[in-house]
């Protein structure tokens, strides 16, 4: 057990960290992904949402 752990340790201190600058351009990179794929969502769900409308509408009269 105490031997994983000291591997783990050894292994933390190998790891290359981030700068501060590096973490703050990533976190903006991620927001604007997100933003990106919230908006293209957005859009998505818009255009299913009205042509299903669209589509029921328009259907439902010739199945009567």
């Amino acid at each position: 057990m105490f031997k994983f752990i000291g591997s783990i340790i050894t292994e933390m201190k190998l790891t290359t960290w981030p700068t501060g600058k590096q973490s703050i351009r990533d976190f903006f990179m991620v927001i604007e992904y997100t933003i990106f794929f919230l908006i293209f969502l957005m859009i998505f769900d818009w255009i299913t949402q009205n042509g299903i409308t669209f589509s029921v509408q328009h259907l439902l009269p010739l199945l009567k």
